[in-house]
């Protein structure tokens, strides 16, 4: 059994498609900032709120690149983003698992998430089928020594299984509440500059919220109405 520290980091470069697609969005998006017209009085609060949320992304991305990584040991389990760390002790944790990823055809094909005994989970970055050359085998050598760690086996309880299935659909609640917001932005664009302007505030931020506040209501709702699938 390995008893030492296990510490995964980024080892593999990132997919050359999604290096494409930040290269060509970049130019767009200083094209498009500068065919609004500067005249109107709201559009160099725009210009300026576009500009800062894309280096503040671009920032944190690079950052977590930099300096992310999951570390193993008798301790427990860390994780370390770009701002945040977290840390999970073994008697806390519940299960370690292989799933496969929702976050589209860039992202790894499978990662790694820890369960806690409340139910949360912790991704594990780094610890994917991207950075992993075989990452079953590789998460399976953590269960193993975490089992040692915690001083018990793996053990499934239904009471713990229930809430996980619970914090999964909320998150796909608020999942599919988001992207009906986002989608509720391109008829936002067409009334706004159909209208000649008009109340930009009502159209980017009010109208947006609402639709984000009612669907996550309908989902709320109908959550107990879906079917039961494992995560």
């Amino acid at each position: 059994m390995d008893t030492g520290q296990r510490e995964y980091r980024k080892r593999k470069s990132m997919p050359r498609a999604l290096l494409v697609v930040l290269g060509v969005q970049m130019p767009l998006v200083t094209v498009k900032l500068g065919t609004i017209d500067s005249d109107r009085p709201w559009a160099p609060w725009l210009k300026a709120g576009i500009i800062v949320a894309l280096l503040l992304m671009f920032t944190w991305l690079l950052v977590r690149l930099r300096v992310g990584r999951t570390i193993v040991g008798p301790d427990g389990v860390t994780t370390r983003g770009a701002v945040i760390r977290r840390h999970r002790a073994w008697p806390d944790l519940y299960d370690i698992r292989v799933e496969p990823t929702k976050a589209g055809a860039m992202a790894p094909e499978h990662s790694t998430l820890a369960y806690g005994t409340d139910g949360r989970r912790l991704p594990l970055f780094f610890v994917d089928s991207r950075q992993c050359d075989d990452l079953r085998a590789e998460v399976e050598a953590i269960r193993t020594d975490g089992a040692a760690w915690r001083g018990m086996p793996w053990t499934r309880l239904p009471e713990v299984e229930e809430k996980i299935r619970r914090r999964a659909m909320r998150r796909d609640s608020w999942n599919w509440a988001f992207i009906f917001m986002m989608c509720s932005y391109v008829p936002a664009l067409f009334f706004f500059f159909w209208r000649q302007g008009g109340h930009a505030v009502l159209y980017f931020v009010w109208g947006p919220l609402a639709v984000l506040l009612a669907g996550l209501t309908l989902f709320v709702a109908t959550e107990s109405r879906r079917p039961n699938r494992a995560e």
